[in-house]
């Protein structure tokens, strides 16, 4: 079968008709108008510079043509309000519509400020304060649950400009108890924004070093941090050691013992022993001893302190460190290699990525948000939506009361491609959707609202894909076109040539002179016997018989023992094809018996010419093909009024 799908086109003509004066009508088919824009865009696609068999420009209006009237009768047969049609040419729009809908244009100054966060270290230290019974609100807040923190927070903040120290703060009034027992309480280290969400982040690097930030608000609580030092990201550093395990409070024998093995591992480097041999032998380490102590690439902060420190102030590769105690025991490090953090544009997808999944999308989006609501008129009703502004003071948004409060409301919310949207249709997006990054309920409400006003507004872009963009919707036309013409031509064509026997017979007696043979064929069984008593036994039983009965028969009479009494094989040979028709039928070679088989015989007969179209079935059926088409298309230009308009077509570029 032939599956000819989209890029088939056509056209011709006499007078010109004009719908728009950009885009006139270049024919009509069976009343429906088609446009100077898709033939030309067709036209040029299949017969650009690298066309395999280009077509004159007569030949591509006739293709054309007759490949719009498949499509009409497509239509008229009703193919194209099945439901599987319209699945299909849906999905193949979604397809097509992502690329466009995808092209989203985000602000590159927040990729470019979460960059210059992620490539500052900051040493920090904090303080905490919750939100009463915050554990058990399953992280639902109102505006009157933050006020007392955010003052409490505000007033640290003022002791600490009137000169208190921070440490004594966070003793004080820090609720996370963890950092505020430590032997320098609230201190957190070094950290960068990578590992930092971007709305806490935020907070923490407009902070001078030596300063305290503003209170900034979480989920849970607002945090004070302190910032004691900032310095470019040293990139990631490739690194191996040799661990000698030394635990802290070890006795006098254990430690000894761990000297000893370190002046034995020193003394060896120095001999020249290599690195890798060592941490092989030595190394205490199970995780990387067999890899030569291979750490891999690592960046700050992700060791101990003093392994760290240690690590990255070895400056050239091959470098070796001095001695370094940690928790673990004492390291030797081995520098393999440094490399810088990597620059913007490496990193820029990797940030928009994180901004997306923190829940910034809506803010990285504002310049798409932006170009949309102005091509698509949005407007807002502010007066409309104040009152659930005023609701989410008490009622929380998800929460059914807030729903059924606002569910009938029809009042519109906002207006944007010519389409309203009520309180009602976004309290039903929340219904349906009540997922939020926000705790506070005002906060979930307005995130709400740009995700629901965001939603709206691809959709209605999705809507406009057609009207906006020429080239989507003549791909779109091409492929409505592509799947009718398919499901129509193997209706009409292609499934009837390959499955109508009697026409295929009857086309092949009054073509059968097209149908000659070089060479003779034999057209029959080769019959492989047990022995050559099993061969006289099953030649006497089909002597009268011709082929096509005798094979029938044998298989019918020896079913139960045929898989060892013989087997049976069918074609259509000639002479170089068959060593055992070779042999009987044109005297040339001797025939190799395979094993469990002691002799063969062939029923058949020679063809000088085929006897049946199935002799030369792919050759009739390519032709009944053809011939079927030829005469479905001369039916459908009776069938279908075609007006081509030639004015128009002199114009086609």
């Amino acid at each position: 079968m032939k599956k000819y799908f989209l890029p088939l086109v056509l056209l011709v003509a006499s007078l010109a008709i004009t719908a728009q004066d950009n885009d006139p009508v270049i024919m009509t088919i069976n009343g429906k108008n088609i446009k100077k824009s898709e033939f030309e865009y067709i036209y040029n696609k299949n017969n650009n510079e690298n066309a395999i068999d280009k077509k004159t420009f007569n030949e591509y209006v006739d293709l054309f043509k007759n490949f719009k009237l498949k499509v009409a009768e497509a239509e008229t047969q009703g193919l194209d309000t099945t439901a599987a049609f319209r699945k299909e040419l849906d999905e193949y729009r979604t397809q097509l519509a992502k690329p466009y809908l995808s092209a989203t244009e985000v602000d590159q100054k927040m990729l470019l400020d979460e960059y210059k966060r992620d490539t500052t270290w900051l040493e920090v230290s904090h303080i905490v304060l919750f939100f009463p019974d915050y554990q058990n609100r399953d992280m639902k807040l109102f505006p009157a649950d933050t006020l007392a923190v955010y003052k409490k927070a505000t007033e640290i903040r003022n002791k600490f400009a009137k000169g208190v120290l921070f440490e004594d703060l966070v003793k004080q009034y820090s609720d996370d108890e963890r950092s505020k027992s430590a032997d320098r309480p609230g201190y957190l280290g070094w950290t960068s924004g990578t590992r930092i969400l971007p709305s806490l982040a935020k907070g923490i690097y407009s902070t001078p070093v030596g300063g305290i930030s503003k209170p900034i608000r979480m989920n849970y609580g607002y945090h004070l941090i302190n910032v004691h030092a900032k310095k470019a990201d040293p990139g990631e550093i490739h690194a191996a050691h040799i661990l000698i395990s030394l635990p802290q409070g070890a006795d006098s024998l254990t430690y000894v013992t761990a000297i000893n093995k370190l002046d034995t591992v020193m003394m060896k480097l120095q001999a020249g022993v290599p690195f890798e041999t060592l941490a092989q032998q030595y190394s205490e380490d199970p995780g990387s001893a067999n890899r030569g102590g291979d750490l891999s690439w690592f960046g700050p902060g992700m060791m101990v302190p003093a392994f760290n420190d240690a690590a990255f102030a070895l400056k050239e590769v091959g470098e070796i460190s001095e001695p370094v105690q940690t928790q673990f025991g004492i390291h030797i490090i081995k520098l393999l290699g440094k490399r810088s953090a990597p620059s913007f544009e490496d990193r820029k997808a990797d940030l928009q990525t994180k901004m997306e999944r923190t829940g910034n999308a809506i803010a990285l989006y504002q310049p798409t948000i932006n170009k949309m609501k102005k091509e698509d008129g949005y407007t807002f009703n502010k007066a409309n939506f104040q009152p659930l502004l005023t609701a989410a003071q008490t009622v929380y948004p998800s929460d059914s009361l807030f729903i059924d409060r606002f569910k009938n409301d029809q009042n519109v919310l906002f207006s944007a491609a010519n389409q309203s949207y009520t309180v009602a249709d976004f309290v039903e997006y929340m219904r349906l959707v009540p997922r939020s990054s926000a705790s506070l309920s005002t906060e979930v409400l307005q995130e709400k609202l740009a995700e629901y006003e965001y939603t709206q507004l691809q959709q209605a872009e999705d809507h406009l894909l057609e009207q906006k963009y020429p080239e989507f919707k003549n791909l779109m036309q091409e492929y409505h076109d592509g799947i009718l013409l398919f499901e129509v031509c193997n209706r009409e064509v292609w499934e009837k040539s390959s499955t109508d026997t009697e026409g295929l017979q009857h086309f092949f007696q009054n073509n059968a002179s097209k149908y000659t043979w070089d060479q003779p064929h034999y057209k029959g069984y080769v019959v492989l016997t047990k022995d050559a008593k099993t061969q006289k036994q099953l030649q006497k039983a089909i002597a009268k018989m011709d082929a096509d009965a005798a094979a029938q028969y044998l298989l019918d009479s020896y079913k139960n023992d045929g898989a060892s009494l013989f087997k049976l094989e069918k074609g259509l040979y000639t002479q170089g094809e068959n060593a055992f028709v070779d042999e009987t039928v044109f005297h040339a070679g001797k025939a190799k018996l395979p094993d469990n088989y002691g002799s063969f015989f062939v029923i058949g007969k020679l063809l000088q010419t085929p006897e049946n179209y199935t002799d030369v079935r792919g050759l009739v059926i390519t032709d009944y093909q053809d011939y079927l088409e030829k005469e479905w298309l001369d039916q459908l230009n009776k069938k279908y009024p075609v007006v081509l308009y030639q004015e128009v077509l002199n114009t086609v570029k």
